[in-house]
């Protein structure tokens, strides 16, 4: 049976079961899933757990007199073998080169910027000699060119002739002044 459908006969929620089952480190099969398959004798033991806890009594303090506990797994260590070396060395070597592709690719990455940062740089260089180029010749009348500049760009302006300004465009009476500069 599954867990939802012992928690069902239960009349417990599948987590409960689930919570009882870790704590108490009660051995129950698994299928293929990883999802736990309860047998006659699990539920019989879940269901005497149930009674003691009705009873009042903690979880923790819940008594299993049952062998259903899982058994500690105790790993023997094998003494190394030829095989086992092998494979330790060979991963030896691959870390390490790893760790070397890795370093080549950061310099590389590191030499690329670099070519690239000089080029900016040259950039710049050409730039700057070209503004300081073109400031040469102006000179002391730069100030001037700048300010002759604007005032050639304000007069450029159309001026509105005085009876559209004060009566506005007959045409069109709810148009904006900027209609009737496009006359």
């Amino acid at each position: 049976m599954n867990t939802s459908a012992v928690a069902r006969l239960l009349n417990v929620s599948h987590s409960t079961i689930q919570r009882w089952v870790t704590q108490l480190n009660m051995e129950v099969e698994r299928n293929q899933l990883g999802h736990y398959q309860f047998s006659d004798e699990d539920i019989a033991l879940l269901r005497k757990i149930q009674d003691q806890l009705n009873e009042g009594i903690i979880l923790q303090k819940v008594s299993i007199s049952e062998k259903k506990l899982r058994k500690a797994t105790i790993q023997k260590h094998s003494e190394p073998n030829k095989e086992h070396d092998q494979l330790l060395e060979r991963i030896i070597r691959l870390e390490n080169g790893l760790k070397t592709k890795a370093d080549d690719v950061v310099s590389y990455q590191l030499l690329q910027h670099r070519s690239e940062m000089e080029e900016m740089h040259k950039l710049v260089k050409k730039l700057e000699a070209r503004i300081e180029a073109l400031e040469k010749p102006m000179g002391q009348n730069f100030d001037y060119f700048l300010a002759a500049e604007e005032a050639a760009a304000t007069k450029k302006t159309k001026k509105r002739p005085f009876i559209k300004m004060i009566f506005g465009n007959r045409k069109n009476d709810s148009s904006s002044w900027s209609t009737a500069d496009s006359d």
